[in-house]
């Protein structure tokens, strides 16, 4: 990705999708870890799997981008640079 524009919106991509990351992390160590975080949420274990869940996607996401865009990006430059 050699367009300005292209890296621009590919790295505001991959800040929401760590953002989503981070963000799951933080419910599930909250909710593991902090007994006031948990007493305000009756089905902790669906609010557990809902995090889990946007934990998992963001992941796949941020590896699906990376293998498909960003690896592939650095290669091709590398070989347009010998």
């Amino acid at each position: 990705m050699t367009n300005p524009l292209s890296n621009q919106l590919m790295h505001a991509t991959l800040a929401r999708l760590e953002a989503t990351r981070q963000e799951a992390l933080a419910i599930i160590e909250l909710y593991l870890n902090a007994a006031a975080g948990v007493g305000e949420h009756s089905n902790i274990v669906a609010e557990l799997a809902a995090a889990a869940k946007n934990l998992a996607a963001a992941e796949e996401a941020l590896e699906s981008l990376n293998r498909n865009f960003i690896r592939s990006t650095d290669e091709q430059e590398l070989q347009e640079n010998e």
